[in-house]
């Protein structure tokens, strides 16, 4: 049996304020932007290219790498700790 892929969308992003308050963001442009001008890899540009047209991702080994290693590089702590736990759920 195969296991299904598990995606997500990338623009309803919750992130966890200090005071405990939730709030949504939309990552999937600002995220596809900072990967399309960052990358040296094709595969990473044609990711980008497509999260900018549509902000849900299936959760392929390859896609999580791209996502964790260029919210690493680009982001606050706080988004990363939300888009780690968002792909880990």
């Amino acid at each position: 049996m195969s296991e299904k892929i598990k995606k997500i969308d990338l623009s309803k992003l919750e992130i966890t304020n200090i005071d405990g308050s939730k709030v949504e963001i939309d990552l999937s442009k600002e995220l596809a932007q900072g990967i399309y001008s960052t990358t040296q890899k094709i595969s990473e540009l044609s990711f980008a290219m497509d999260l900018f047209k549509n902000p849900v991702v299936e959760l392929t080994d390859e896609n999580k790498e791209i996502i964790k290693s260029h919210v690493e590089k680009g982001f606050k702590a706080f988004v990363q700790v939300a888009v780690n736990k968002l792909i880990d759920e």
